[in-house]
């Protein structure tokens, strides 16, 4: 521009209107029907390039930096000036500008994080009609006919396991195996004499699905004859909910079978049980959630961090990999009190940021286990925040 050019060779203040209509072939009546002024010259300049700069960035402030940086010559000359009108002054009431946009944007975001986390919270009856028992039937497979005895210990321990089954209720995806890991350190002292010669062995579980009849008629009474918690104590209920008795409804089956030999050495042998057994049960559920749509989790948006990218709970261990797709969903409520989830958004997981939480991934030093959940890019919707839904959608 012409004024930038005369600004090379001279300050603001030694530049006449004249000298500016000269170099770029302009009279001066044109000149101040669209400017009042030289200074209004610098800030229409100002305004016309930051917003061709800042197109399509999140973050203004930091289009402003990388603006200012690029154009720091002109922009060091320019600002040397005072007075009225000039651009030292524009450049505050834009800044005063910017920050009022950013807090109302940051408030408009906390409000939605709230209402999201809200949403949860209200959703607690909904979800008891989403728990689901699982059974899993464990059958050790020896490696070796030289080990037929240790294989016939391993059994019994597998059928003890069988039949003490394993309970879990799924909430929010979020899997725990306290109860079998508990049970399988009770065990340990039991099995470790007898796999001590084992040169390897597989894993067999079947895990059989359930899911919990309850009708949304339930909740009342649940809550009347049954609902404590740590405020509020009634041994009378406490002894009605023993004796309650709530069905189940059988969904299905499914078999997984561990892959990879295990070697004597690597390991203690009772954490190489409880090591091979947590992640043969893990890739059984994961099936579990491919073949029966109801049974898929349902987790919440954890974070959504600066860089735009959507954290969750959930990881490897959850099934998630490179090809996993996953719909963000909110759950809306109707004026009669019908619930229903609106896909709001889609997402995709980064490649090389897919959490490992499988069982001792950290002690194995697997990487990816020490994030804290996995990292997903949008690839549709907007305005997305913690709180909402997602679902994986393609398997």
């Amino acid at each position: 521009m012409s004024l930038k050019a005369l600004l090379k060779e001279q300050p603001l203040c030694k530049i006449s209107i004249g000298e500016i209509c000269d170099l770029c072939s302009m009279s001066r009546k044109s000149f101040y029907y669209h400017f009042k002024d030289k200074e209004d010259l610098v800030n229409w300049i100002f305004d016309t390039e930051f917003e061709i700069a800042s197109k399509g960035e999140e973050r203004m402030i930091d289009a402003l930096i990388r603006y200012f940086y690029e154009n720091k010559g002109y922009y060091k000359k320019v600002l040397k000036e005072e007075g009225q009108n000039s651009f030292s002054e524009h450049l505050y009431s834009f800044c005063c500008c910017l920050m009022e946009n950013a807090l109302k944007k940051e408030l408009e975001m906390a409000e939605l994080t709230k209402r999201g986390k809200s949403i949860l919270l209200d959703s607690g009856t909904d979800l008891i009609g989403n728990t689901f028992v699982l059974a899993h039937d464990i059958i050790y497979i020896d490696k070796g006919e030289r080990n037929k005895n240790a294989a016939k210990g391993i059994s019994g321990f597998g059928r003890f396991m069988r039949d003490l089954g394993e309970v879990m209720t799924q909430v929010t995806g979020d899997y725990t195996y306290y109860e079998m890991g508990r049970s399988l350190n009770d065990m340990s002292d039991v099995t470790a004499d007898v796999v001590d010669d084992f040169e390897g062995f597989r894993v067999k579980i079947q895990t059989h699905l359930y899911r919990l009849n309850w009708q949304n008629s339930d909740n009342d009474f649940f809550f009347e004859n049954y609902y404590l918690d740590e405020n509020y104590y009634d041994e009378s209920k406490f002894h009605a909910w023993k004796d309650a008795n709530y069905t189940l409804t059988y969904i299905g089956t499914q078999e997984a079978i561990c892959g990879k030999t295990v070697l004597q050495g690597i390991y203690d042998l009772s954490k190489l049980i409880q090591i091979v057994v947590y992640r043969t049960l893990d890739e059984s559920i994961v099936k579990l959630q491919k073949n029966y749509e109801e049974f898929r989790i349902k987790e919440p948006i954890y974070e959504i961090d600066e860089n735009g990218y959507v954290i969750a709970k959930i990881g490897m261990k959850e099934g998630v990999g490179p090809d996993s797709k996953y719909e963000v969903l909110e759950r809306i409520e109707d004026s009669e009190g019908s619930i229903k989830y609106n896909r709001v958004g889609t997402l995709k997981p980064e490649p090389n940021m897919i959490w490992d939480n499988r069982y001792m991934a950290i002690e194995d030093g697997a990487e990816n286990s020490d994030l804290n959940g996995t990292y997903f890019r949008v690839t549709s919707g907007r305005d997305l925040y913690p709180g909402l839904l997602i679902r994986e959608i393609k398997f």
